[in-house]
């Protein structure tokens, strides 16, 4: 807004306004030298004229309402309860069409199907009765003719409709003149009907625009009265302007003065009121600049402050390469920093194409613990690799330049040019986000991202280094950790464990005969089976060269001895024919106990077993007991079941 400085002095028969201008309007307000009477006419005529326009404006808004208030209670709800009994009445009408249609479809070719036609009919004319009832029952003049519409309808139904439905489960075909003779009854007394609604309805069409026109005529007449009262005042409204510009002129001292706390009080006729409300408006734009310079100091050391939390987090982040700790840190910094309700940090599983929760170590797919790529607001930041908006209503968006309240945010979490995850954050109510929150939440996922990637590379490294390369079954190392572990766990609690050891038979000779490479698929095809025999509880490891041992949680010797039995059938079920037709295994058992007590115990324990397998002849399973080793072996029995010593 321009200042009010175009008021200058030469107007007043002074020099140019300065900063002696504000002391040298005094002399205009003396009477004497002013040609404008200085008395309170001016005032008492402009009370008289704005009591006049308010009884105006009052007298017009009254009748506005009042019309308004006329046509809303009376005119509209019974134009469309007219408007819906017209469409009710086109409903019904279409719907004995679809009726009729289909009977006679049925019985011209004796294809149910054209019933379907009939049965959406019989619907739709119950649906267009209840609408013609609750819209056009209460209307005498209406009644009448709609009962005799209803009549000839329910004519139609008894005598032809129906039994001509009930032909297909044996009743007589009805005459197709005699439908048609029915039908067409109804039609003119429908058509009846139909040009009674229409009529009704272009009746109350027409007092609408009446009472329409009404309030337009009233609303003219108004502006019109108000019109010429401020033509009236206009020669008196610009004969009072020198006192109000004085006060102008003083104000604007105090403004350059740097007052900005202090107001003008218009006064005068309404130009100068506008005057000094822009004035008013200019000295709060001012006040209100100045505080909101304040404010973005103030933002700028939160921002600040922010910005050092985000550097701590980041260290913390990295203090670990334990990937719990590390998606926890992610969690708790990032609700603290932001304010979230909830905070989830997605992982991208690669070899389902999907995200993982990260809490969570086997989420099923309906489990909330998954989501698939393009789903959902993270699997929508995770495949575009953009920040993604959900709105309270479900919908995911990208960023927009006007920005409405969301309920969760979603920052795709990138190593390089890889996704590898995504950071989702949720409030607990619909939000309005910053672009100073998106800022630091973008910040935190790039943290974060590097973060969390190094803690899973370094949990794959461990995994892999207890993981046997050819058979994908844990390694030796493993089993040690595991069997130490286990075996602590039964002394303290008193549970079953039971340990399973296998050799497959010949296989030096096999390896001899095939060949290394083959010998290796077969050793696979070993794996594969115990790997589909185990439960999730139990877990399989390669011990050396052709060795294989099984961990039995929760298990007995015998359940331990019939797990055996099951892995031997099916191994030499696996190995019936092709080029590694012939392989077996011997299998040792070996259950927790007093004579077993420690893990090398245990092991030793089912090694003998096995042992004792392959003298009996191989391709068994034998149970450890305090007795082995056991005497002489017997003669050799191949695919002798379960043996105990």
């Amino acid at each position: 807004m321009r200042p009010p400085s175009f008021i200058s002095g030469d107007e007043f028969g002074h020099g140019p306004l300065n900063d002696s201008a504000v002391p040298s309007v005094v002399p205009v307000l003396d009477p004497k030298v002013s040609h404008i009477p200085q008395d309170r006419s001016l005032a008492d005529q402009l009370s008289r004229a704005f009591s006049l326009f308010g009884a105006l404006v009052a007298a017009g808004f009254f009748t506005t309402a009042l019309a308004y208030a006329f046509t809303r209670v009376s005119q509209d709800p019974e134009g469309e309860r007219s408007r819906m009994a017209v469409r009710a009445e086109s409903a019904a009408g279409a719907a004995m069409i679809d009726e009729e249609n289909g009977l006679r479809g049925y019985l011209y070719t004796r294809d149910v199907r054209f019933l379907e036609a009939y049965t959406r009919g019989e619907r739709g004319l119950a649906q267009a009765h209840d609408a013609l009832t609750a819209n056009a029952g209460s209307v005498s003049e209406l009644a009448a003719t709609m009962i005799g519409t209803r009549l000839a309808e329910e004519k139609w139904h008894e005598r032809w409709a129906t039994p001509a439905a009930n032909v297909r489960f044996g009743a007589v075909e009805p005459s197709m003149s005699d439908g048609k003779a029915l039908f067409d009854t109804y039609r003119v007394e429908e058509a009846t009907f139909a040009n009674i609604l229409n009529q009704r309805s272009e009746l109350l069409s027409r007092r609408e625009q009446r009472v329409t026109a009404l309030r337009v005529g009233l609303d003219l007449a108004v502006f019109l009265a108000v019109l010429l009262l401020a033509v009236r005042q206009h020669r008196a409204l610009r004969e009072s302007i020198v006192a109000p510009v004085a006060a102008l002129l003083q104000h604007i001292g105090r403004v350059r003065d740097g007052q900005l706390e202090a107001t003008l009080d218009p006064a005068g006729p309404l130009e100068l009121r506008h005057l000094g409300e822009g004035l008013n408006d200019m000295v709060r734009a001012l006040a209100a600049a100045r505080a909101s310079a304040e404010s973005r100091d103030e933002a700028l050391r939160t921002h600040s402050a922010q910005l050092r939390d985000i550097l701590d987090a980041s260290r913390e982040f990295s203090e670990s390469l334990n990937l719990a700790y590390v998606v926890g840190a992610v969690r708790a910094r990032t609700a603290s920093l932001g304010g979230y309700h909830r905070v989830v940090v997605w992982l991208m599983d690669d070899e389902e194409r999907r995200l993982v929760d990260a809490d969570k170590t086997a989420p099923a797919a309906d489990s909330g613990g998954a989501v698939e790529m393009g789903q959902g607001v993270a699997g929508r930041a995770a495949k575009s690799g953009r920040v993604m908006f959900e709105r309270p209503g479900g919908q995911v968006r990208f960023g927009e330049s006007k920005m409405g309240p969301v309920c969760a945010i979603a920052i795709p979490l990138i190593v390089g040019a890889r996704v590898v995850g995504a950071l989702e954050a949720r409030h607990a109510e619909p939000q309005v986000p910053t672009i100073q929150a998106i800022e630091v939440l973008e910040m935190l996922a790039t943290h974060a991202a590097t973060a969390i990637e190094s803690a899973r590379l370094h949990e794959v490294t461990e995994e892999r280094s207890q993981m046997d390369a050819l058979t994908r079954l844990f390694n030796r190392r493993r089993l040690d950790e595991d069997l130490d572990a286990e075996c602590k766990r039964c002394v303290r609690y008193g549970r079953p464990l039971a340990f399973v050891m296998l050799d497959v038979d010949h296989f030096k000779a096999f390896n001899d005969s095939h060949g290394h490479p083959q010998a290796d698929t077969a050793l696979q095809e070993v794996a594969d089976v115990i790997a589909g025999s185990v439960r999730t509880t139990d877990t399989a490891y390669r011990y050396g060269g052709e060795e294989f041992c099984i961990l039995l949680r929760e298990t007995c010797g015998q359940d331990a001895m019939h797990f055996a039995e099951r892995v031997r059938q099916r191994i030499e079920q696996r190995f019936a024919a092709g080029a590694t037709a012939g392989i077996t295994a011997s299998f040792g058992v070996a259950e927790f106990s007093t004579a077993t007590p420690t893990p090398r115990a245990l092991v030793e324990a089912a090694d003998a077993a096995m042992y004792e397998s392959k003298n009996a002849g191989r391709n068994r399973v034998m149970l450890s007991t305090p007795s082995f080793p056991p005497g002489p072996p017997s003669e050799p029995q191949p695919g002798t079941p379960m043996v105990s010593n």
